[in-house]
This record gives C-alpha cells, structure tokens and sequence, in this order.
C-alpha cells in the first residue's frame, strides 16, 4: 500500500512539471517566462518591477522616472536615458514616459545620414541663386545649374548640389596632376637609362681601340703598284 501511494505521488509530481513545462512554452506575444510562469509584459511608459505569481497574470508595473522612458511593451527592470541634443542640433520633440527626445539640426545646417551620428554641414548656396529646392534638417540645397558651361537641362548631374561640382573639380585637377607627374617620372628615367647607355658605349670604344692592318685593299698606294706592273709588261 504505501508503495503505491509513493508511486502515485510521483506520478502526480511528474504530471506537475510536464503541464508546466507545456504551459510555459505556449507563452503568447504578449507575455514572457518567468520560472515556469508565462506573465504579461509591462506596456509602453513602464517597465517591470514584480513578476506575476500565477500563470498567464499580470505583472507589477511602475512608470519611467522623469529624464526616462520606454517605447514598447517590455519585461525590462528599468527604462532608457532620455537622448540629448548636440550643441548643433535642436530639441523638436520632447522626452515623455513613452518616446525618446527628438533631435535636428540647426536653421542653416543639415544631417542626410541615418541618427545624424555625424556633425550637421552648413547648407550649400546657389551660383546667381538659382534653388530648386531650399536647404533643410536632412537634405543640402538642391541648386539649378542648367546655364552653366557644363551644365545639361536634361542631365540630373547638372542639377546637383553646388558642394558636388566643387569636389568634382577639385578631383579632376587631383587626377589631371598625378598623370603630369607621372609622365615627368617616366621621362627622365628614359632619358637617364639613353643617356647611361651612350656613355658606356664611348667608353667600350676608348678601351679596346682596332689595331692598324696597314693599307686596305684598294688604297691608292696599291693602285700606283698595280698600274706600274702593267706598264713593266706592255714594255717587255
């Protein structure tokens, strides 16, 4: 009998863990586990400060302190630090319990990458102020320049930026230097190995001089023999 009810007991210990086990694991999006509870997540402006004590219930929430906050529902034990503005930004939104501060840059200057993580550029100014589109917090002054020398009504590349045709400048003289520099580097090692190649075949010439054979064949002292010869014969 009393191996029985030990069976039994362990049994219903068995019973306890898997039905908690398969109770947690169907936690729905709005909750989250907690030991082998599944407890409802703090809304947005709070965050968590107990648990729940029973499955599925709802759990001890306390809102953000002032200068914090929280965006989502959450299991978390504290809230985020409210962001700060830059000294070349200003405040446009401010920090409440469920929204972080918001922040742009000044009157004059703009920001075009995501967060702003670098700092604002002052914004560009137009040849004869000819603005397609004015300066603001995220986007440069977009200038006309279809009148200029290079400039294409129908080429976007014409309606850039003032900023753009002033790096594009400044690339092509970067480049149009190198290649002269280049060109004069590649000159005067020609012209030095030319040079150095003269200089060793005068001095090959000056050390192995061609020894004198005398008369060649057909020299004038040979012709004056020939013809003395001839005329020894016609008298004989």
């Amino acid at each position: 009998m009393a191996r029985q009810e030990r069976l039994l007991r362990q049994l219903l210990i068995l019973w306890v863990i898997v039905y908690s086990v398969s109770s947690t694991s169907q936690c729905g999006t709005d909750e989250f586990q907690f030991d082998t509870l599944c407890c409802q997540l703090c809304p947005s402006g709070t965050h968590l400060f107990k648990p729940c004590q029973e499955n599925h219930g709802m759990s001890k929430c306390i809102p953000c302190e002032s200068g914090f906050f929280m965006n989502h529902n959450n299991s978390e034990s504290s809230c985020f630090r409210c962001s700060l503005c830059r000294d070349d930004q200003e405040e446009v939104a401010k920090c409440f319990q469920n929204a972080d501060r918001e922040c742009q840059c000044k009157q004059g200057t703009y920001c075009n990458s995501e967060n702003c993580v670098e700092r604002c550029l002052p914004c560009s100014s137009c040849p004869n102020n000819k603005v397609i589109r004015q300066c603001n917090a995220t986007m440069d002054t977009l200038c006309d320049l279809s009148d200029s020398e290079s400039g294409n009504p129908s080429d976007p590349e014409s309606r850039m930026p003032c900023f753009h045709c002033v790096c594009l400048s400044e690339s092509l003289k970067a480049v149009v230097t190198t290649a002269a520099i280049i060109i004069i580097i590649a000159a005067f090692i020609a012209a030095s190995i030319a040079l150095g190649f003269c200089v060793y075949k005068l001095r090959s010439r000056c050390r192995d001089p061609q020894p004198s054979t005398g008369p060649s064949a057909g020299s004038p002292v040979e012709e004056s023999k020939s013809f003395q010869q001839v005329n020894e014969v016609m008298m004989v």
